[in-house]
Protein backbone atom coordinates (compact mmCIF):
# COMPACT_ATOMS: atom_id res chain seq x y z
CA UNK A 1 0.00 0.00 0.00
CA UNK A 2 1.32 3.50 -0.67
CA UNK A 3 1.86 5.95 2.05
CA UNK A 4 0.23 8.94 1.31
CA UNK A 5 0.71 10.65 5.04
CA UNK A 6 2.69 13.50 5.39
CA UNK A 7 4.42 13.39 8.70
CA UNK A 8 4.50 16.73 10.53
CA UNK A 9 8.22 18.36 11.15
CA UNK A 10 8.99 19.74 14.93
CA UNK A 11 8.07 23.16 13.80
CA UNK A 12 5.17 23.94 11.53
CA UNK A 13 5.80 27.87 11.87
CA UNK A 14 8.09 30.57 9.74
CA UNK A 15 10.08 32.66 11.89
CA UNK A 16 7.13 35.15 11.16
CA UNK A 17 5.16 32.89 13.09
CA UNK A 18 2.80 31.80 10.27
CA UNK A 19 2.51 28.08 8.83
CA UNK A 20 5.48 26.94 6.47
CA UNK A 21 4.99 26.37 3.20
CA UNK A 22 6.91 24.08 0.88
CA UNK A 23 7.73 23.86 -2.91
CA UNK A 24 7.98 20.93 -4.93
CA UNK A 25 9.95 20.51 -8.57
CA UNK A 26 9.13 17.72 -10.71
CA UNK A 27 11.28 16.43 -13.23
CA UNK A 28 9.54 13.57 -15.96
CA UNK A 29 9.37 13.42 -19.37
CA UNK A 30 6.40 11.46 -21.57
CA UNK A 31 4.11 14.00 -21.78
CA UNK A 32 4.01 17.15 -22.82
CA UNK A 33 4.29 20.26 -21.10
CA UNK A 34 0.65 21.45 -22.76
CA UNK A 35 -0.87 18.20 -21.40
CA UNK A 36 0.95 18.87 -17.94
CA UNK A 37 -0.51 22.80 -17.96
CA UNK A 38 -3.80 20.96 -18.70
CA UNK A 39 -3.21 18.78 -15.53
CA UNK A 40 -2.84 21.44 -13.23
CA UNK A 41 -5.02 23.70 -14.47
CA UNK A 42 -8.20 21.02 -14.66
CA UNK A 43 -7.08 20.22 -10.91
CA UNK A 44 -6.24 23.58 -9.34
CA UNK A 45 -7.85 25.86 -11.64
CA UNK A 46 -6.19 28.84 -12.91
CA UNK A 47 -5.06 30.25 -16.51
CA UNK A 48 -2.65 28.86 -19.10
CA UNK A 49 -0.49 31.25 -20.70
CA UNK A 50 2.55 29.62 -22.76
CA UNK A 51 5.76 32.23 -22.42
CA UNK A 52 7.78 30.83 -24.95
CA UNK A 53 8.67 26.92 -26.37
CA UNK A 54 9.92 25.97 -23.53
CA UNK A 55 8.17 27.64 -20.80
CA UNK A 56 4.58 27.65 -19.58
CA UNK A 57 2.84 28.59 -16.64
CA UNK A 58 -0.62 28.12 -14.92
CA UNK A 59 -1.51 31.48 -12.88
CA UNK A 60 -4.31 32.09 -10.33
CA UNK A 61 -4.43 28.93 -8.89
CA UNK A 62 -6.28 27.71 -5.74
CA UNK A 63 -1.87 27.81 -4.51
CA UNK A 64 -1.16 30.29 -6.92
CA UNK A 65 1.10 30.03 -10.00
CA UNK A 66 2.36 26.58 -11.11
CA UNK A 67 5.42 27.30 -13.66
CA UNK A 68 6.43 24.36 -16.25
CA UNK A 69 9.67 24.42 -18.78
CA UNK A 70 11.75 22.16 -20.23
CA UNK A 71 14.87 21.81 -17.82
CA UNK A 72 17.71 22.50 -20.24
CA UNK A 73 18.98 26.37 -19.73
CA UNK A 74 20.38 26.29 -23.09
CA UNK A 75 17.03 26.30 -24.50
CA UNK A 76 15.46 28.58 -21.95
CA UNK A 77 17.55 30.92 -22.59
CA UNK A 78 17.97 30.24 -26.41
CA UNK A 79 21.55 30.46 -25.72
CA UNK A 80 21.72 28.02 -28.86
CA UNK A 81 21.19 31.33 -30.78
CA UNK A 82 24.90 32.20 -29.90
CA UNK A 83 26.38 29.23 -31.14
CA UNK A 84 24.57 29.01 -34.46
CA UNK A 85 25.55 32.28 -34.33
CA UNK A 86 29.39 32.00 -34.42
CA UNK A 87 28.88 29.07 -37.36
CA UNK A 88 27.21 32.51 -39.27
CA UNK A 89 23.77 31.65 -38.83
CA UNK A 90 21.46 33.82 -37.83
CA UNK A 91 18.24 32.49 -36.31
CA UNK A 92 16.79 35.66 -35.84
CA UNK A 93 16.55 35.95 -39.44
CA UNK A 94 15.45 31.95 -39.96
CA UNK A 95 12.05 31.42 -41.64
CA UNK A 96 11.31 28.68 -40.15
CA UNK A 97 12.16 29.60 -36.50
CA UNK A 98 9.61 28.33 -34.87
CA UNK A 99 9.58 24.83 -36.45
CA UNK A 100 13.32 24.61 -35.53
CA UNK A 101 12.20 25.29 -31.31
CA UNK A 102 10.01 22.37 -31.70
CA UNK A 103 12.34 20.13 -32.99
CA UNK A 104 15.23 21.20 -30.65
CA UNK A 105 12.97 20.89 -28.06
CA UNK A 106 11.92 17.30 -29.44
CA UNK A 107 14.92 16.02 -29.02
CA UNK A 108 15.85 17.34 -26.06
CA UNK A 109 12.99 16.11 -24.51
CA UNK A 110 14.41 12.68 -24.79
CA UNK A 111 17.09 12.85 -22.33
CA UNK A 112 16.21 16.41 -20.86
CA UNK A 113 13.16 16.28 -18.06
CA UNK A 114 10.12 18.85 -18.11
CA UNK A 115 9.52 20.34 -14.99
CA UNK A 116 6.43 21.29 -12.87
CA UNK A 117 7.42 23.74 -10.51
CA UNK A 118 4.84 24.28 -7.59
CA UNK A 119 4.03 27.66 -5.67
CA UNK A 120 5.00 27.49 -2.39
CA UNK A 121 2.05 25.43 -0.36
CA UNK A 122 0.95 25.08 3.15
CA UNK A 123 2.48 22.26 5.21
CA UNK A 124 -1.67 21.15 5.90
CA UNK A 125 -2.18 21.45 2.18
CA UNK A 126 0.51 19.38 0.63
CA UNK A 127 -1.81 16.15 0.33
CA UNK A 128 -3.40 17.86 -2.58
CA UNK A 129 -0.54 17.17 -4.18
CA UNK A 130 -0.90 13.46 -4.38
CA UNK A 131 -4.14 14.42 -7.31
CA UNK A 132 -1.29 15.73 -9.42
CA UNK A 133 1.19 12.55 -8.80
CA UNK A 134 -1.62 10.24 -9.42
CA UNK A 135 -2.86 12.37 -12.72
CA UNK A 136 0.68 12.61 -14.31
CA UNK A 137 0.92 8.65 -13.71
CA UNK A 138 -2.74 8.16 -15.28
CA UNK A 139 -0.98 10.29 -18.21
CA UNK A 140 1.86 7.72 -18.57
CA UNK A 141 4.52 10.31 -17.29
CA UNK A 142 8.23 8.85 -17.62
CA UNK A 143 9.91 9.27 -14.01
CA UNK A 144 13.34 7.93 -12.56
CA UNK A 145 13.20 4.47 -13.59
CA UNK A 146 11.52 4.92 -16.50
CA UNK A 147 14.67 4.59 -18.26
CA UNK A 148 18.65 3.87 -17.13
CA UNK A 149 19.17 7.38 -18.82
CA UNK A 150 16.92 9.32 -16.69
CA UNK A 151 18.29 11.21 -14.16
CA UNK A 152 15.40 12.96 -13.07
CA UNK A 153 15.14 14.07 -9.66
CA UNK A 154 12.54 15.31 -7.25
CA UNK A 155 13.15 18.60 -5.57
CA UNK A 156 12.09 19.77 -2.26
CA UNK A 157 11.88 23.48 -0.93
CA UNK A 158 10.91 23.86 2.67
CA UNK A 159 10.58 26.73 4.03
CA UNK A 160 12.92 27.18 7.18
CA UNK A 161 11.71 27.67 10.80
CA UNK A 162 14.31 29.20 12.25
CA UNK A 163 17.25 31.30 10.28
CA UNK A 164 19.40 31.43 13.04
CA UNK A 165 22.88 30.58 12.28
CA UNK A 166 22.74 28.00 14.76
CA UNK A 167 19.54 26.12 12.90
CA UNK A 168 20.69 26.33 9.85
CA UNK A 169 24.11 24.77 11.28
CA UNK A 170 22.16 22.01 13.07
CA UNK A 171 20.65 20.58 10.03
CA UNK A 172 23.37 20.59 7.60
CA UNK A 173 24.63 18.64 10.25
CA UNK A 174 21.45 16.31 10.63
CA UNK A 175 21.60 15.58 6.67
CA UNK A 176 25.66 14.71 6.43
CA UNK A 177 24.75 12.49 9.17
CA UNK A 178 21.87 11.15 7.45
CA UNK A 179 22.84 11.41 4.38
CA UNK A 180 24.09 7.51 3.44
CA UNK A 181 20.88 6.09 5.57
CA UNK A 182 18.63 8.37 3.26
CA UNK A 183 20.40 7.03 0.11
CA UNK A 184 19.96 3.67 0.49
CA UNK A 185 16.71 3.67 1.76
CA UNK A 186 15.36 5.63 -0.76
CA UNK A 187 16.97 3.35 -3.25
CA UNK A 188 18.81 6.52 -4.99
CA UNK A 189 18.86 5.89 -8.70
CA UNK A 190 21.99 4.89 -10.07
CA UNK A 191 21.74 7.53 -13.25
CA UNK A 192 21.46 9.68 -10.55
CA UNK A 193 24.67 8.35 -8.83
CA UNK A 194 26.87 8.92 -11.48
CA UNK A 195 25.55 11.93 -12.22
CA UNK A 196 27.23 15.01 -10.48
CA UNK A 197 23.75 16.91 -9.20
CA UNK A 198 23.60 15.06 -5.86
CA UNK A 199 27.30 14.60 -5.05
CA UNK A 200 27.79 14.07 -1.45
CA UNK A 201 29.39 16.34 0.71
CA UNK A 202 33.13 15.81 0.86
CA UNK A 203 34.63 13.83 3.89
CA UNK A 204 36.68 16.84 5.27
CA UNK A 205 33.35 19.23 4.94
CA UNK A 206 31.64 16.76 7.02
CA UNK A 207 34.32 16.34 9.67
CA UNK A 208 34.76 20.55 9.75
CA UNK A 209 31.05 21.12 10.44
CA UNK A 210 30.63 18.10 12.43
CA UNK A 211 33.51 19.12 15.07
CA UNK A 212 32.11 20.33 18.16
CA UNK A 213 34.24 23.62 18.83
CA UNK A 214 33.15 24.78 14.94
CA UNK A 215 30.56 28.03 15.85
CA UNK A 216 30.44 30.17 13.23
CA UNK A 217 28.94 33.29 12.36
CA UNK A 218 26.82 33.65 8.93
CA UNK A 219 29.42 35.10 6.81
CA UNK A 220 32.00 32.47 8.17
CA UNK A 221 29.40 29.82 7.47
CA UNK A 222 29.07 30.68 4.11
CA UNK A 223 32.42 31.35 3.30
CA UNK A 224 33.08 28.22 4.13
CA UNK A 225 31.11 26.18 2.21
CA UNK A 226 32.70 27.73 -0.70
CA UNK A 227 35.66 27.16 0.70
CA UNK A 228 35.48 22.94 0.55
CA UNK A 229 34.13 23.42 -2.47
CA UNK A 230 30.71 22.97 -2.32
CA UNK A 231 27.89 24.11 -5.34
CA UNK A 232 24.61 23.98 -6.13
CA UNK A 233 24.85 20.42 -7.07
CA UNK A 234 24.78 19.10 -3.37
CA UNK A 235 21.34 16.74 -1.70
CA UNK A 236 21.26 19.49 0.38
CA UNK A 237 21.74 22.60 -1.76
CA UNK A 238 22.69 25.70 0.85
CA UNK A 239 23.28 28.17 -1.94
CA UNK A 240 19.59 29.72 -2.60
CA UNK A 241 18.75 30.03 1.25
CA UNK A 242 22.14 31.89 1.57
CA UNK A 243 21.54 33.72 -1.30
CA UNK A 244 18.39 35.16 0.94
CA UNK A 245 20.26 35.81 4.29
CA UNK A 246 23.46 37.22 2.52
CA UNK A 247 22.96 38.20 -1.02
CA UNK A 248 26.19 40.15 -1.60
CA UNK A 249 28.17 37.54 -0.01
CA UNK A 250 27.10 34.60 -1.81
CA UNK A 251 26.80 36.58 -5.16
CA UNK A 252 30.43 37.49 -4.65
CA UNK A 253 31.54 33.86 -4.20
CA UNK A 254 29.60 31.91 -6.86
CA UNK A 255 30.87 31.38 -10.04
CA UNK A 256 27.25 31.02 -12.16
CA UNK A 257 24.22 32.73 -11.97
CA UNK A 258 21.68 30.31 -11.75
CA UNK A 259 20.62 30.27 -7.77
CA UNK A 260 17.75 32.26 -6.84
CA UNK A 261 17.50 33.55 -3.33
CA UNK A 262 14.39 32.10 -1.12
CA UNK A 263 14.03 31.26 2.48
CA UNK A 264 13.84 27.50 2.02
CA UNK A 265 16.35 24.44 2.48
CA UNK A 266 16.75 23.17 -1.19
CA UNK A 267 16.84 19.09 -0.93
CA UNK A 268 17.77 17.43 -4.46
CA UNK A 269 18.63 13.95 -3.33
CA UNK A 270 15.15 12.08 -4.14
CA UNK A 271 14.01 10.25 -7.27
CA UNK A 272 11.06 11.33 -9.00
CA UNK A 273 9.54 8.05 -9.93
CA UNK A 274 6.11 8.62 -11.01
CA UNK A 275 6.19 5.26 -13.37
CA UNK A 276 6.25 3.56 -9.75
CA UNK A 277 3.01 2.74 -8.60
CA UNK A 278 4.82 2.15 -4.71
CA UNK A 279 6.42 5.60 -4.83
CA UNK A 280 4.96 8.64 -3.33
CA UNK A 281 5.53 11.97 -2.72
CA UNK A 282 4.71 11.61 1.33
CA UNK A 283 7.86 9.05 1.57
CA UNK A 284 9.98 11.71 0.41
CA UNK A 285 8.73 14.34 2.30
CA UNK A 286 8.93 12.07 5.50
CA UNK A 287 12.66 11.23 4.75
CA UNK A 288 13.36 15.17 5.25
CA UNK A 289 11.24 15.55 7.94
CA UNK A 290 13.97 12.83 10.20
CA UNK A 291 16.57 15.62 8.85
CA UNK A 292 14.37 18.45 10.63
CA UNK A 293 13.59 15.88 13.66
CA UNK A 294 17.63 15.15 14.02
CA UNK A 295 17.98 19.11 13.94
CA UNK A 296 15.45 19.87 16.47
CA UNK A 297 17.22 17.47 18.80
CA UNK A 298 20.16 18.95 20.14
CA UNK A 299 21.34 16.06 22.18
CA UNK A 300 20.79 13.35 20.06
CA UNK A 301 22.78 15.57 17.09
CA UNK A 302 25.54 16.12 19.37
CA UNK A 303 25.57 12.26 19.95
CA UNK A 304 25.72 11.28 16.43
CA UNK A 305 27.97 13.82 15.42
CA UNK A 306 30.31 12.36 18.15
CA UNK A 307 29.62 8.98 17.40
CA UNK A 308 30.50 9.72 13.46
CA UNK A 309 33.80 11.89 13.88
CA UNK A 310 34.79 8.80 16.55
CA UNK A 311 33.93 6.02 13.62
CA UNK A 312 35.51 7.63 10.88
CA UNK A 313 39.10 7.97 13.18
CA UNK A 314 38.84 4.32 14.03
CA UNK A 315 37.32 2.89 10.87
CA UNK A 316 39.21 1.25 7.99
CA UNK A 317 36.67 -0.86 5.69
CA UNK A 318 32.96 -0.67 5.36
CA UNK A 319 32.78 2.82 7.18
CA UNK A 320 29.08 3.71 4.99
CA UNK A 321 27.56 0.08 6.20
CA UNK A 322 28.69 0.59 9.89
CA UNK A 323 27.35 4.05 10.02
CA UNK A 324 23.82 3.36 8.19
CA UNK A 325 23.19 0.45 10.69
CA UNK A 326 23.60 2.91 13.93
CA UNK A 327 21.00 5.33 11.90
CA UNK A 328 19.07 2.73 11.29
CA UNK A 329 18.94 2.36 15.42
CA UNK A 330 17.80 5.97 15.78
CA UNK A 331 15.43 6.12 12.87
CA UNK A 332 13.72 3.59 13.90
CA UNK A 333 13.14 5.27 17.80
CA UNK A 334 12.15 8.06 16.48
Amino acid sequence: MIKNDFKSPPSTLNPQGEERKVGYEFEFTGISMEIASEIVQDLYGGKIHQESTYIYSVKNTLFGTFKLELDAQLLRDKKYEEIFEKLGIKISTYKNRESLEDSLKELASSVVPFEIITPPIHLSRMNRLNELVHELREHKAKGTGSSFIYAFGLHLNPEVSDSSVGSILNHLRAYVLLDPWIRKDSKINISRQITPYINEYEEDYIMHILDPEYNPNLKQLIKDYFKFKNSRNRPLDMLPLFMYLNEQLTTSLLSDTITSSRPTYHYRLPNCSLEDENWSLAQEWNRWVLVETLASDEKSLNQYSRAYLKMKRETLIRFDSKWIKLMDRWVRDV
